[in-house]
């Protein structure tokens, strides 16, 4: 089935589509078609389903190359439908709009076949959608851990997520979330692959091309409380999310600033949704120093200020382990402890940030 579904497509990836009178009429249909609340029977219903499944081909074709189609793709269940599903608000908020990138692109291996639904890639997020079928039923923790990725050919390694959800035992669709986005370009050639436990590798190249409409707003907001020194650089504003950019100087106590987070508020009392961020450490002299990132939920037009409290998430269990001259591990329990005692009494001033600059 997938081979004639694959045939089907090439066929009509050769047809030159006017790409600017297609956007006329994709605009005028729907403009005239919203209105309309007609009652279907379960009669026309059936039969609309059935037009459906063969137009998947066209709309995966054409949705490369034109703006309106694209918008309308995003919209269709299992097509587009990722990002709008996955709970994020920044993501559903974006692929609503039509600002994500439609990719559609589909490999079968052996079976199991990987789909490449949508990408997303501003200042504030990086986030990749994927369809995974099945022959059989393997388990939500088929394809292990996050894909390995190369920018222009080059590894990357990132911090970052991947979350997977299952739709049926042979159908799984999966958000992978890259935090880390220092050093990526404005526009590079995406080396995305996979693998699943029983060894089947999939690999995908992709064009990847930022977005612009986001803004960054200066901040150099700087403050110091418990042993460490804060510095808020930045804060990016983006149709898919907010994005808190910070530095941290500290005496070297385990990474102590790595646990950091930031409550933020809008000026007519909501709280922002949280998420995670990815940073980067180095020590040197004594002291540790940390680059990182805390990324929100998107803020409304409307919203002329931000109200910023730093505030620390400290563990409450585990330990650390470290090796003895004989390569033995040994748990540190107190790895923990320490953490705990210098970061419990740490507080931070909370401060206000204008977004009209």
């Amino acid at each position: 089935m997938r081979e004639k579904i694959h045939a089907y497509k090439e066929q009509v990836d050769r047809i030159p589509v006017p790409t600017e009178k297609l956007d006329a009429i994709i605009a005028q249909t729907v403009q005239k078609a919203v209105p309309k609340k007609k009652r279907l029977n379960k009669r026309k219903l059936v039969y609309s389903t059935g037009a459906a499944v063969v137009a998947v081909g066209i709309l995966f074709s054409s949705a490369t190359v034109s703006p309106a189609m694209a918008n309308l793709v995003s919209k269709v269940p299992l097509i587009g439908s990722i990002f709008t599903t996955c709970g994020d608000s920044g993501l559903k908020q974006a692929s609503e709009k039509g600002l994500t990138t439609v990719i559609g692109e589909s490999q079968d291996v052996g079976g199991n076949a990987i789909t490449v639904n949508e990408v997303y890639y501003d200042g504030t997020r990086f986030t990749i959608g994927y369809t995974l079928e099945t022959k059989e039923a393997v388990g939500e923790h088929y394809l292990g851990s996050s894909p390995d990725l190369t920018v222009n050919g080059e590894a990357f390694g990132y911090a970052g997520s991947s979350k997977q959800t299952q739709i049926s035992p042979t159908l799984a669709t999966g958000i992978v979330e890259i935090d880390t986005m220092n050093g990526l370009p404005q526009e590079f050639k995406l080396g995305l692959s996979f693998q699943g436990e029983d060894g089947k590798k999939w690999s995908f190249s992709l064009p990847i091309s930022e977005r612009t409409d986001t803004k960054r707003i200066p901040v150099n907001h700087k403050q110091q409380a418990g042993g460490i020194d804060l510095t808020v650089s930045d804060v990016t504003v983006g149709p898919a999310g907010l994005v808190v950019s910070f530095q941290a100087v500290t005496e070297e106590i385990g990474y102590l600033s790595s646990y950091l987070e930031f409550k933020v508020v809008d000026e007519k009392g909501n709280e922002l949704g949280a998420y995670s961020g990815g940073s980067q450490g180095k020590k040197s002299d004594g002291k540790e120093y940390l680059m990182g990132t805390r990324r929100f939920d998107p803020v409304t037009s409307d919203v002329k200020e931000l109200t910023i409290t730093p505030y620390m998430s400290l563990p409450t269990n585990g330990g650390g382990v470290e090796m003895d001259g004989k390569g033995k591990e040994t748990l540190i329990q107190s790895a923990i402890e320490t953490i705990q005692k210098h970061g419990k009494n740490i507080k931070f001033n909370t401060f206000t940030i204008s977004l009209q600059k």
